[in-house]
């Protein structure tokens, strides 16, 4: 072997060690990055448990499940403020913990906006279980076509899926709204979803509310609450949880 195939050699073989010390530090980045965040919602989860008064098990809590951070801040935000109505667009874990929420405050209202038949039911049976049905107005109701104020409009194909949102005969009196949790309907939908959450409801809402859009970590979500801040005066103020919490709240 010659002294230029000895050099060769020894730069590839440098580079490899180089390259190999990268990738391993980029490895050991990674699997800190995911620990903290297991950490993270196993802490938001063991605090969780402790605030709820339930008999029984929560929901699962991964999937399209609320995260167990942004539940346990509904939680203690629904006993600080004491709201009187809240409403959710979409049902679930966070039904039973806003429910729980109420309970322990002694007054209150939750209003749960359901599309699906199965996520209904299933909802109402661990309402049922935990004796928390009188706290909660779960409505049912196929989306329907929604022919409103929305985003993107101009920028619709002919093919893209029509928007349909929560029928709105389920939103009679809905008034003076405290708290309005958007995790729902569903991203896959329609393009920006959940868009017509306030065209339809923000006339309803309470001097001092707070709307509260789950999975900010994803573009639609975060322009949503971006035009809905620019529309309709809110200013709004992200929270790095597991999924993103985009919370508005009224300017002045």
């Amino acid at each position: 072997m010659s002294v230029n195939d000895d050099a060769a050699s020894a730069k590839l073989t440098k580079d490899f060690q180089a390259a190999n010390k990268e990738t391993q530090a980029k490895i050991v980045h990674d699997l800190l990055i995911v620990q903290n965040r297991l950490y993270a919602q196993l802490e938001s989860l063991s605090w969780l448990e402790r605030a709820l008064k339930l008999r029984f098990s929560l929901p699962p809590l991964r999937g399209w499940a609320a995260s167990p951070d942004v539940l346990l801040g509904l939680h203690e935000h629904v006993r600080l403020t004491r709201p009187r109505l809240v409403v959710e667009c979409g049902s679930g874990a966070s039904t039973i913990v806003v429910a729980d929420a109420l309970r322990q405050n002694g007054l209150g209202k939750l209003v749960s906006l359901e599309h699906h038949t199965d996520f209904a039911e299933k909802t109402r049976a661990y309402l049922s279980r935990e004796h928390l049905d009188a706290w909660v107005d779960l409505r049912l109701a196929p989306l329907q076509s929604w022919d409103h104020e929305h985003l993107g409009h101009e920028a619709k194909k002919p093919n893209d899926p029509p928007v349909r949102w929560y029928d709105q005969t389920m939103l009679y009196g809905l008034e003076d709204i405290n708290l309005l949790f958007v995790d729902g309907p569903p991203g896959s939908t329609c393009s920006h979803a959940r868009y017509p959450a306030m065209p339809a409801l923000a006339k309803s809402l309470a001097g001092g509310a707070q709307v509260w859009m789950d999975d900010t970590v994803r573009a639609e979500e975060k322009a949503i609450c971006e035009a809905w801040a620019a529309a309709y005066s809110f200013k709004v103020e992200y929270h790095s949880l597991e999924k993103g919490l985009g919370v508005l709240s009224s300017i002045g």
